[in-house]
C-alpha cells in the first residue's frame, strides 16, 4: 500500500522540521567537530577512519553559567574561597558528596597537568633549545609562566624533576607542583627477563619475585629527601601496567614448578576451582585483581616506608583494565588517587562515569588529547584522534574536561603532552613518534587558538564545578 502523495510531502515536512529543531537544540548547548578515529586493524597496522562529526559541549554554550575566571587562588592553584585544615602538604577528603584535594595551604585543589615537562632531546629540539633558552633555568622560568597563564597548575609523569625543584626552591612564592615515576615494575622486569635471558617472560609475574619488595625498597630510598617537600603532589609507580591481558593462561605457560609466579596462578586456580580449559571472562578478571592486589599493597609499603608524607597515585591504569572491578578493588584499597589514561571515547561514557563515582578513592584522568591535521606532522603514532584544527583540538578538550567536572569523584587531568613529538627523535619510542600532541610545537612555540581553549575552562574549574553541583 502507497500512502497518497500529499501525506508522503506532509510527512517529509514533518520529519525535515523535527530533525531541524533537534539540530538547532544541539547547536544551543554545542559545537560540532570532525574527527578521524585512530585504531588497529586485524594485522596490527596503524589505521584512522574516514571523518566523523562529533558535538562538543563548551563553556561559552553551558545553559546559564555565567562564571567568572577565578582569581583568588593560592600560589599552588587551590581555590582560597574555601578553607580546610592546611597540613603543608597534599591530601584528600569528601565534601558534601565530592572527592577533593586539599593542598598545602588548606585550600581545594583541582589537579590541572601536563605530561612530559621537560626539554626535547631531539637535535632540533636541543638547537631551538639554545637558541631561546640557553638554560634550563630560563627554560622553565619561561614554561611556568606559560602554566599560570593557561591554568595548568601540575607537572604530570615523566617531568623534569630535578629542574622543576631547583625551580621551585628559588621561587617559593609561584612553585610548580609536581609529581613522580618511579617505574619500579617496569625497570625490574627489564632486569629480571634479561637474567632469565627470557624476553617473552611475563612482566607481571615479576611482582611474584622474592626479591621484587627488596628492590623497590632500595630504589625508594633516596624519597626520604622528598617527604616534606610541600610542592609535591604524589608518585606514580608505574605506566600502562598489561594487567587486561589473560593473566592466568600467561602465568600458566611458564610451566615451572620453582616458579613464584606459576606457584601462585596453580594454587589461585586450585583454590578457586577453575577449569582451565574454560576459564570465564570473570574468572580472568578476578585473577587480574589477585595480581593488582600485591602489586599495589607492596608498591604502597613500599612508598610509604620511604616517604609517608606524600599521595601514592598508582600505575596510570589503561585499556580494559580501568574498567575491571576487581583491579579498581585493589587500587582503592591500598591508593590513594587512582590514576588512568583514558582513549578510545569522544568524551567520558556514562556507564565509566558511574562506576568511577562509586569507588571508595578519587581518580585523576592522565592521559588522554587529539592531534591537529593543521599541524602538518605525520600524525600515525599514538592513540588520540585526529581533528582539523588546533582549535577543534581546544574544542574536544573542552567536551571531555566538562564531562570530568560533572564526576564528583575526580578530582582532575591531565594532558599528554606538553610538547609536539620531534620526528628526528632517534631514541623515542614509536609510541611517541611525529605527531601532535603538545599545547606547544617542536620549537617551543605554544598553539594560540589551543592554549585559548584550554584556558578558558582550566581557569573557570571551580566555578563550574560550583554551577554543575547546583
Amino acid at each position: 500500500m502507497f500512502l497518497p502523495i500529499k501525506k508522503v510531502s506532509l510527512l517529509m515536512i514533518c520529519c525535515c522540521f523535527i530533525v531541524l529543531i533537534s539540530y538547532a537544540q544541539q547547536k544551543e548547548d554545542s559545537v560540532f567537530v570532525q574527527s578521524k578515529i585512530w585504531y588497529r586493524d586485524s594485522n596490527h597496522e596503524i589505521k584512522y577512519t574516514d571523518w566523523k562529526t562529533f558535538g562538543c559541549k563548551t563553556v561559552e554554550l553551558l545553559p546559564g553559567y555565567k562564571g567568572a575566571v577565578n582569581d583568588n587562588i593560592d600560589k599552588y592553584g587551590g581555590n582560597k574561597e574555601t578553607t580546610f585544615k592546611a597540613t603543608g602538604l597534599f591530601y584528600t577528603v569528601k565534601n558534601d558528596g565530592r572527592s577533593w584535594i586539599i593542598d598545602p595551604d588548606g585550600h581545594p585543589f583541582y589537579n590541572i597537568g601536563l605530561n612530559g615537562i621537560r626539554p626535547g632531546k631531539a637535535p632540533s629540539n636541543e638547537k631551538t633549545f639554545d637558541e631561546k633558552f640557553h638554560s634550563k633555568e630560563i627554560w622553565i622560568s619561561a614554561s611556568k609562566k606559560l602554566f599560570t597563564n593557561t591554568g595548568f597548575n601540575t607537572a604530570g609523569s615523566w617531568s623534569d624533576v630535578e629542574t622543576i625543584r631547583a625551580y621551585n626552591k628559588a621561587n617559593p612564592q609561584t612553585p610548580l607542583v609536581y609529581t613522580t615515576q618511579l617505574s619500579l615494575l617496569g625497570n625490574f622486569s627489564q632486569k629480571k627477563k634479561k637474567k632469565l635471558g627470557k624476553k617473552d617472560y611475563p612482566e607481571l609475574a615479576c611482582i611474584f619475585s622474592a626479591d621484587f619488595k627488596d628492590y623497590c625498597l632500595e630504589k625508594t630510598k633516596d624519597l626520604a629527601n622528598y617527604k616534606n617537600d610541600p610542592n609535591l603532589f604524589g608518585h606514580f609507580s608505574d605506566n600502562e601496567l598489561t594487567f587486561q591481558e589473560n593473566l592466568i593462561k600467561s602465568f600458566l605457560n611458564i610451566n615451572d614448578g620453582f616458579d613464584e609466579a606459576y606457584k601462585a596462578a596453580a594454587k589461585w586456580v586450585a583454590d578457586n576451582k577453575l577449569d582451565t580449559a574454560n576459564i570465564t571472562k570473570d574468572q580472568k578478571e578476578a585473577f587480574s585483581g589477585f595480581v593488582a592486589d600485591l602489586y599495589y599493597k607492596t608498591i604502597s609499603d613500599v612508598i610509604k616506608q620511604n616517604d609517608p608524607n606524600h599521595l601514592y597515585i598508582g600505575s596510570r591504569l589503561h585499556s580494559s583494565a580501568k574498567n575491571n572491578d576487581y583491579i579498581l578493588g585493589a587500587a582503592e584499597q591500598y591508593l590513594d588517587v587512582i590514576s588512568m589514561n583514558y582513549y578510545g571515547e569522544w568524551a567520558v561514557i556514562p556507564k565509566h562515569a558511574a562506576q568511577w563515582n562509586k569507588l571508595k578513592k578519587p581518580f585523576i584522568i592522565t592521559e588522554f588529547y587529539t592531534k591537529g591535521e593543521d599541524s602538518k606532522m605525520g600524525n600515525i603514532t599514538g592513540a588520540g584522534w585526529l581533528v582539523k584544527t588546533q582549535k577543534d583540538r581546544g574544542l574536544h578538550y573542552q567536551n571531555f574536561c566538562l564531562d570530568l567536572l560533572q564526576i564528583k569523584n575526580c578530582v582532575g587531568w591531565h594532558w599528554f603532552r606538553y610538547q609536539d613529538n620531534a620526528p628526528d627523535d632517534a631514541a623515542a619510542d614509536f609510541s611517541n613518534k611525529d605527531s601532535n600532541k603538545g599545547l606547544i610545537n617542536t620549537n617551543y612555540e605554544p598553539y594560540p587558538q589551543l592554549a585559548d581553549k584550554m584556558t578558558q575552562i582550566n581557569q573557570h574549574v571551580y566555578g563550574l564545578i560550583k554551577y554543575f553541583d547546583k
